[in-house]
């Protein structure tokens, strides 16, 4: 048997290699001491940008990130379902689905589009201008690696609010926006895995195909 790479038997497989992903918000670890010092920096305007941070509309975004992750879900659910081999990221999604949704819910309840509008705003080292609240949120996910900790995020904000008090309405929204930003990292996730799955879909349907081809080639000769 004579395995090759041809590409004529690559373009034969069903589906288009899926498209690329936004990458993960997720930069180096932070210990509490830290994460206080960048509350400190947040609050001073020293930081430069928000790592993976693109523009958006923030109710339009949670919409989408429901769709998201909805269509992963299912994906996932139809691929178990005929048997294939689910990665434990890909199973926590199916068995945790529910609290996913439920989290969405809050955050579209909790933070309607003007409430979003009117929280005070701040401008990184890059002329973004951000509601201050999302920035501390979206950092701390950044340096947590996506991980609740009370203790933690209350030395990010503690550090913030050291050089900047928070108002009210900020301190209110500060739950649901980490919410938010966790609901986006969980869609960039779930969408890299989904990809991911489809990949070995591709490449384990090319591997049939160029067996069964030359396996059909060496019985002819």
């Amino acid at each position: 048997m004579n395995i090759q790479t041809n590409p004529n038997k690559i373009e034969q497989t069903s589906a288009g290699f899926p498209l690329v992903t936004e990458a993960p918000i997720r930069s180096n670890f932070l210990p509490e001491d830290r994460l206080r010092a960048l509350g400190v920096a947040l609050a001073k305007g020293e930081v430069k940008d928000l790592f993976g941070l693109a523009p958006f509309e923030f109710q339009a975004r949670i919409r989408d990130s429901a769709k998201k992750i909805l269509e992963v879900y299912r994906s996932t659910n139809a691929a178990q379902a005929k048997g294939e081999t689910i990665t434990p990221a890909a199973q926590w999604l199916l068995d945790n689905n529910y609290l996913v949704e439920e989290t969405i819910f809050q955050v579209k309840r909790d933070l309607p589009r003007r409430f979003y509008r009117q929280l005070p705003t701040l401008t990184l080292g890059d002329r973004t201008v951000l509601p201050r609240a999302f920035v501390v949120a979206w950092s701390y996910v950044e340096h947590s690696d996506s991980s609740v900790s009370a203790n933690m995020f209350k030395a990010i904000v503690e550090g913030f609010q050291s050089v900047e008090p928070m108002k009210i309405g900020e301190l209110w929204a500060l739950p649901s926006l980490l919410r938010f930003v966790l609901i986006e990292n969980l869609r960039r996730i779930a969408v890299r895995v989904d990809r991911t799955r489809q990949m070995r879909h591709i490449a384990n349907e090319v591997a049939d195909r160029v067996l069964a081809t030359d396996d059909n080639a060496d019985r002819t000769r």
